[in-house]
């Protein structure tokens, strides 16, 4: 079977220029993805480790608003919710979003990490702000229900950067009665 094909292949000349093409393509094809499959693995594993920060993210608002369902915060508490959220804060800070290619619209992963970097600081800043006002103290149930209010939208919003639903904008309200 083989002496057939190189017999065959011997009676057709024309046939050797197609094949230097074909091995030049099959060359050139090789050469492409050897080049750009690394360059898609990091994409792909860029946009891992940003739904992975988006996910901690949200998951310290989450755990912090839900253990604070549970009991009055102390200082101790406010602090570790505090620490908890500096600690993604800086790990979003240090992560390349500039190098997230595609989608660039609202909803890109640059921008729900950036949301919920924004959303992080503010909290901590509630919290600390709490912290301070609290002392040594134990918060009241009116102070927990206060800080458990404050976090309830937030929690909405990252759970959408998370989730990937779209968000609308704020209606603002106007002075001459209209919106």
């Amino acid at each position: 079977m083989l002496h057939a094909v190189i017999t065959w292949l011997e009676a057709h000349p024309a046939l050797a220029g197609w094949a230097q093409f074909g091995g030049a393509m099959l060359a050139l094809l090789v050469t492409y993805l050897t080049v750009f499959i690394p360059v898609w693995d990091r994409r792909r594993r860029l946009v891992d480790e940003a739904n992975r920060l988006l996910m901690n993210g949200y998951e310290v608002i989450e755990s912090t608003h839900r253990s604070w369902s549970h009991f009055e915060p102390l200082k101790l508490s406010l602090q570790q919710a505090s620490l908890s959220m500096t600690e993604v804060i800086d790990a979003i800070g240090q992560f390349p979003i500039f190098e997230l290619r595609g989608n660039h619209g609202s909803m890109s992963p640059a921008r729900r990490l950036s949301s919920m970097r924004g959303i992080l600081k503010s909290l901590r800043l509630i919290i600390d702000a709490a912290e301070d006002d609290l002392g040594n103290r134990t918060a009241t149930p009116d102070e927990t229900a206060t800080l458990l209010t404050l976090f309830e939208q937030p929690l909405v919003i990252a759970r959408n950067l998370v989730s990937g639903t779209p968000m609308e904008r704020p209606v603002w309200p106007t002075g001459d009665g209209q919106n």
